[in-house]
């Protein structure tokens, strides 16, 4: 059998893969169908795992993701990736409609009379909508850690629960992606936009409720209700305890960094 100089590693090896990086003996030249497949291949089955995922969360979440964790999961799209894209693509809508320029605005408004503080504010918030996921990252494992506190005798893992949390927060990401244009009109009106951020957490509660009903029973169901709604607030409330923490520390060690990042 003739030896292959592999391509990549430049190891000499016999058979069809290098058996010290994996690549393929034959690699050829990049063809135009070559790409087209591949394209096509990934595109297939984003649309299929993930608009099938977004459907069942929408329909049947907490079943959906109770069969996921007993090992149904050919057809799903991986939690943390449909919920990473899902923020990314009602962010782009919520910029396509402006929505994020106008929270600026209302940042800017309401935000510390500081001017030192408005310029940090804004360019977290600028940093935060321009890096939708890395937002997603921080909050996943805060509400997950409440889940597990409010759920930990269920017998699901801190791991599992962040499972939970992120199809939870994905299809309530794509939820805000149909209510942006309502959102929009709201924030206009300083008088109803306290009203609208009531709505909004209604439906968190009432979605994360009904879907961790589903998810538990056969149970107590208006106890496990209240539980999972509590669960996406305590989330938050971890969350802002923990950036309370961090930022004034990440102040005081990184000053001049920070600094020369708000170029001030």
């Amino acid at each position: 059998m003739n030896m292959t100089v592999c391509k990549n590693c430049a190891n000499a090896f016999e058979g069809k893969h290098c058996p010290e990086c994996g690549q393929k003996a034959k690699t050829g030249r990049i063809t135009f169908l070559q790409v087209f497949k591949e394209f096509r291949q990934h595109l297939i089955h984003f649309e299929t795992g993930f608009l099938f995922t977004m459907k069942e969360l929408m329909l049947r979440p907490g079943y959906t993701i109770r069969e996921y964790l007993e090992g149904k999961r050919v057809k799903h799209i991986k939690p943390l990736k449909f919920a990473l894209w899902a923020t990314a693509i009602s962010f782009v809508v919520l910029h396509f409609l402006g929505n994020d320029k106008l929270l600026l605005e209302n940042i800017e408004h309401n935000g510390p009379n500081s001017i030192k503080s408005q310029a940090i504010v804004q360019k977290l918030s600028a940093w935060i909508f321009n890096n939708p996921s890395i937002l997603q990252l921080f909050i996943i494992p805060t509400i997950a850690f409440s889940s597990w506190l409010f759920f930990r005798k269920k017998g699901y893992n801190y791991a599992e629960h962040i499972v939970i949390s992120a199809y939870l927060l994905g299809e309530l990401s794509l939820y805000s992606m149909f209510t942006a244009p309502f959102a929009k009109w709201y924030a206009q009106q300083p008088t109803t936009l306290f009203l609208l951020s009531i709505l909004n957490f209604g439906v968190w509660f009432a979605y994360f409720g009904w879907a961790y009903a589903q998810i538990f029973q056969p149970g107590k169901k208006l106890g496990i209700w209240i539980k999972g709604g509590l669960t996406i607030f305590l989330g938050y409330v971890l969350l802002l305890l923990a950036m309370s923490l961090i930022i004034p520390v990440m102040l005081t060690f990184f000053k001049p960094q920070i600094e020369q990042w708000l170029s001030l």
